[in-house]
């Protein structure tokens, strides 16, 4: 059976998770969302890591929630309060750098940005397509979005659901570093590099300081966004308008 998530050590301090399910383009499914936890909890436990790389395929980081999982928040069978990978980014105790090498949509995009650095490509579109797809917000991004960019360019990315190229999102400094596609890598793996040669502890430290804020405001934010969502999903366009719309808006 395939690995849709793998880890591969590539420096004593360095470790790279790579999401790779392209039938699904990374879709945050159940088993995704388990894989990735599952690599997390294990990497929590290595001595040696300092710093972890999360990347997904070159033509796609993460298409955010599939299908089969907005059916089953529909049917009141998955809860948006109950997800637990923002904050098990956030938990992780070492610096983790996304590589958005390829698009990113939705809680794909969210999964990136509960990164502590984030590294994104010019010419490759992302955005929070939730609003297009007939329902609020989630994963923390009424709170997390604002935080990152402010109240009126958060504004604009939740409300209407556009997508947005790397190059679009600089002025607003949504993500750390903005370079070609073919450059994300290796520019991650830089910034990786330098984070290495620091002490574990301090890192380990430094970490927990900058995350508490995004910590509190995930908290703080997924009961009210879970209630959208009962709203939502009971309404009877919604199902009706995310099978028109998915995954072409």
């Amino acid at each position: 059976m395939t690995q849709i998530v793998t880890v591969k050590q590539i420096e004593s301090e360095i470790f790279v998770l790579t999401m790779d399910s392209p039938e699904t383009e990374n879709g945050l499914s159940q088993e995704m969302t388990a894989a990735l936890t599952k690599s997390l909890d294990t990497l929590e436990d290595e001595p040696e890591l300092k710093v972890l790389v999360i990347c997904g395929l070159p033509k796609v980081f993460s298409s955010g929630a599939t299908l089969e999982t907005l059916d089953q928040i529909a049917a009141g069978d998955v809860a948006v309060k109950d997800l637990a990978l923002p904050a098990r980014l956030l938990s992780f105790p070492m610096p983790v750098i996304a590589a958005l090498q390829g698009p990113a949509v939705g809680g794909g995009l969210a999964l990136a940005l509960y990164c502590d650095i984030t590294v994104a490509a010019l010419e490759r579109r992302y955005g929070f397509n939730f609003t297009a797809l007939g329902f609020t917000p989630g994963m923390g991004t009424t709170a997390l979005v604002p935080a990152l960019i402010g109240h009126s360019p958060a504004g604009e990315m939740l409300l209407t659901g556009k997508y947005y190229t790397g190059q679009e999102l600089q002025r607003w400094n949504l993500f750390t570093h903005v370079v070609p596609a073919g450059e994300v890598y290796s520019q991650a793996l830089d910034l990786a590099l330098r984070l290495g040669e620091k002490p574990r502890h301090v890192l380990a430290l430094t970490k927990a300081a900058l995350v508490l804020p995004r910590r509190q405001a995930l908290q703080d934010s997924l009961a009210r966004e879970d209630l959208m969502h009962q709203i939502c999903f009971s309404h009877p366009e919604t199902l009706v308008r995310i099978k028109e719309m998915f995954p072409v808006c």
